[in-house]
């Protein structure tokens, strides 16, 4: 009685056992933003380095037989919807096998495993490649994967199903805002700023950028300068440390990109400039010093760097300084930034308003004690309003 107890039990296990084939995808980089043509040519997407992969693993016990199945492909857009599909040719997959396929695999013409067929829709195909051949890289979408393990020959064939998505967002603005003006080569053009500490602004739709600042240099050009000379350097990192998977490593082949340079995270595009014992770089009264902000955009073919322009400014001497009048407008932009020609420039609500005097939480303060707190001022400046 016993005996037969144990072997219905065991029948009752391994009629529960469930055969199965699972498939899973990745992507090759998670921060995505650009696909080049190159990469990924949706005609002809053999080509180029792997993007992605499909696992797919068969859970069946040993000594099943193999799965015969093709892999099923949708690929769908937020703009386009449904823009092609296509099936592998059938294979086998043994009990216990691991397979590990990617998009070269698919699109291989020689491949076991390549796609047999192929379509892409009619209706969406001339718009969208007009936008690709344009600009060399594929339009700001988010593209999504749909895969399905299909077997042959079973009247429930769908075996398992998955989906990944790349978000193209393609990002290209990048513009500084305080302190400085464009370089012209001329240090008079630069603007003139009244702290040695000043807070880097910019505008830009990137997530990682570099920071580059370096004196001036008689006879060299601005980007001479940037690029040759005694420089400071960061890496600003958009957000917080753990959602962020940044490897300086992986800046190594950028022309731009110093070796040195820290990293920082911060929650949006500014960057206080501070003298440090590991700041090689000081900001002296009567100098004359250029920045600029590269852009680092996760694509297909790696990291690339998108150049801001370069802006130049002089730091005052406190024994050169002007009029009271001069002396509140320098302090006002620097704690404005862009916010000041909104105001006092032309069309703006104050304009040819000439300050007479500044209260700091109600009481009247001196140019000396705007000067002492012009720092925390401006890296805790939010916008403005006016009473």
């Amino acid at each position: 009685m016993k005996l037969r107890l144990s072997l219905l039990a065991l029948v009752v296990l391994f009629g529960n056992v469930t055969a199965e084939v699972r498939v899973s995808s990745r992507l090759v980089n998670n921060s995505l933003e650009v696909f080049f043509l190159k990469d990924f040519d949706i005609t002809s997407p053999a080509s180029g380095p792997p993007i992605f992969f499909i696992d797919i693993v068969n859970n069946d016990l040993p000594g099943s037989q193999p799965r015969n199945i093709i892999l099923h492909i949708v690929v769908q857009t937020r703009r386009f919807g449904t823009l092609s599909r296509g099936e592998t040719l059938p294979f086998d997959i043994a009990p216990g096998q691991t397979l590990t396929l990617s998009n070269r695999n698919l699109f291989s013409n020689a491949d076991p495993h390549r796609l047999e067929t192929y379509e892409i829709s009619d209706d969406v195909v001339d718009e969208l490649l007009q936008d690709i051949l344009s600009t060399g890289k594929l339009p700001t979408d988010t593209y999504a994967f749909d895969l399905q393990i299909i077997e042959i020959g079973t009247p429930d064939p769908l075996l398992d199903e998955d989906r990944f998505e790349v978000d193209i967002s393609n990002p290209q603005k990048l513009d500084l805002v305080f302190p400085g003006r464009p370089a012209t080569g001329r240090e008079q053009d630069c603007e003139e700023i009244f702290t040695e500490f000043p807070q880097f602004r910019w505008e830009g739709d990137m997530k990682r950028y570099q920071f580059v600042l370096a004196e001036a240099i008689a006879g060299e050009d601005p980007e001479s300068v940037l690029n040759s000379g005694k420089r400071f350097s960061r890496i600003i990192i958009i957000g917080n440390r753990g959602s962020s998977d940044f490897n300086l490593d992986d800046l190594a082949s950028l022309d731009f990109f110093t070796g040195d340079a820290e990293v920082e995270f911060r929650p949006s595009t500014s960057f206080q400039f501070t003298r440090g014992e590991d700041v090689d770089l000081e900001i002296r009264p009567g100098k004359t010093y250029y920045w600029r902000v590269t852009g680092i955009v996760e694509t297909s073919s790696g990291p690339v760097g998108l150049e801001s322009e370069i802006y130049c400014f002089r730091l005052a001497r406190l024994d050169q300084l002007g009029a009271r009048k001069q002396q509140l407008e320098f302090i006002l932009r620097t704690i404005l930034g862009s916010d000041f020609e909104k105001l006092f420039g032309e069309g703006g609500e104050l304009e040819n308003y000439a300050p007479k005097r500044v209260t700091l939480n109600g009481e009247t303060v001196s140019f000396a004690e705007l000067m002492r707190r012009i720092n925390k001022l401006s890296a805790n400046y939010e916008g403005y309003r006016i009473e």
